[in-house]
């Protein structure tokens, strides 16, 4: 698949099939049963696209679309986007693109690619129509579908396979002609280096109240009880007692902030994460010289594509955000593996020894709704 990003004028995703693995049995429903087959596989492609990854799966996307006008908006949900620290921004709009190149690729698949025009205005990233309708490709949806399924955040160790040329050309492939570079890094003096800056800095997730309040807030210590966002504490250790859960509970509460650092828990939890980066086996780095909203977006559409090429590789992906949230850590990380620009996005990845878990996950209903009417127009018109 091809999405044009330059220029800030209009956009057609365009063929060039996600096909990467051998067909999987995979429902797909009949688009038949409706008179606007567009909005039912608008519909589909929502409800598989849901499961993208976000920063503490908030999940902050938002769509909107007239079936009437024929054209829809997609937007950050304010009410989900995190906002405890200005970086977190980034965050959102790179989540946004890894949900939005989910929706588009299926679409295109589907045979009912979308025309888009990004517009950044107050309410919304950008405006979409459906395009010229193609021959649907029901073999590369069923794969898609199934990757996107599939694909879970991985947090604990990796086999120590390392990445050859041919993967590493791969992936550099996917960033070409963008306005992002990608780094990848797997040495010993890497692995040396980049646990020794997390377990100075990890500490930060804690240190800071208003982000450790916020992040404490996503944390669903009962797995029994239905949650349509957050994560549960095996997600980040693995399987957990209950008398640890309750601990954790208790001694990370942001009322006992003060206590937890006179016990020197978070440089405790530092050191774990520190252990963990240190095993990589490889780590990779997104870097922007303009991190315009615009640019985080695109970076984040190519980064739901290098996800899914992990994981159709057996691969997984354990992002290390609080390196990249932080100016100091930033600016460290940037320095130990010479980037080229700041990172906006850091992770560890490698082949997976055990697959990552689901997370809880919203309904498509409440991501998909109609906006009020008159409110969209299809891009190319001289819509607001």
């Amino acid at each position: 698949m091809r999405t044009l990003l330059s220029g800030g004028g209009e956009h057609v995703v365009q063929s060039e099939r996600y096909r990467i693995f051998p067909a999987r049995p995979f429902r797909f429903r009949s688009l038949i049963m409706t008179q606007d087959i567009f909005a039912a596989a608008l519909q589909q492609a929502v409800d598989i696209a849901r499961q993208a990854p976000s920063s503490h799966n908030c999940q902050p996307w938002s769509l909107h679309y007239d079936a009437a006008a024929r054209c829809g908006r997609l937007a950050i949900d304010r009410r989900r986007a995190l906002q405890s620290l200005p970086s977190l921004e980034r965050e959102m709009l790179m989540s946004c693109g890894i949900f939005f190149e989910y929706l588009s690729a299926l679409l295109n698949c589907a045979g009912l690619p979308l025309a888009w025009r990004w517009e950044h205005g107050p309410t919304h990233l950008l405006s979409f129509a459906p395009a010229a309708p193609a021959a649907p490709d029901r073999a590369a949806h069923r794969q898609l579908a199934q990757l996107i399924g599939e694909r879970h955040t991985a947090r604990a160790a990796y086999q120590p396979t390392p990445i050859n040329e041919a993967q590493r050309m791969q992936l550099q492939t996917l960033f070409d002609g963008t306005a992002s570079s990608l780094s990848i890094a797997g040495d010993e003096r890497a692995r040396r280096r980049v646990a020794q800056l997390t377990a100075r800095h990890a500490a930060l997730d804690f240190s800071d109240r208003q982000a450790w309040r916020e992040t404490y807030q996503y944390i669903r210590f009962n797995e029994r009880q239905p949650t349509d966002d957050g994560f549960h504490l095996h997600h980040l250790f693995g399987p957990v007692s209950p008398a640890f859960k309750r601990f954790f509970q208790v001694a990370f509460h942001p009322r006992l902030s003060r206590l937890a650092t006179g016990l020197r828990l978070p440089a405790y939890m530092a050191q774990g994460l520190a252990q963990r980066v240190a095993e990589g086996p490889q780590y990779l780095a997104l870097c922007l010289n303009d991190e315009s909203a615009e640019h985080l977006f695109a970076t984040g559409m190519r980064l739901g594509r290098l996800w899914l090429t992990l994981q159709h590789w057996g691969w997984g992906l354990h992002p290390i955000s609080v390196l990249v949230q932080h100016a100091e850590a930033r600016r460290e990380l940037a320095a130990t593996l010479a980037l080229s620009a700041p990172p906006v996005f850091f992770a560890r990845f490698g082949h997976l020894q055990q697959w990552g878990s689901a997370a809880p996950r919203r309904s498509w209903q409440s991501i998909l709704t109609a906006p009020p009417s008159g409110e969209c127009a299809p891009p190319g018109n001289d819509s607001p």
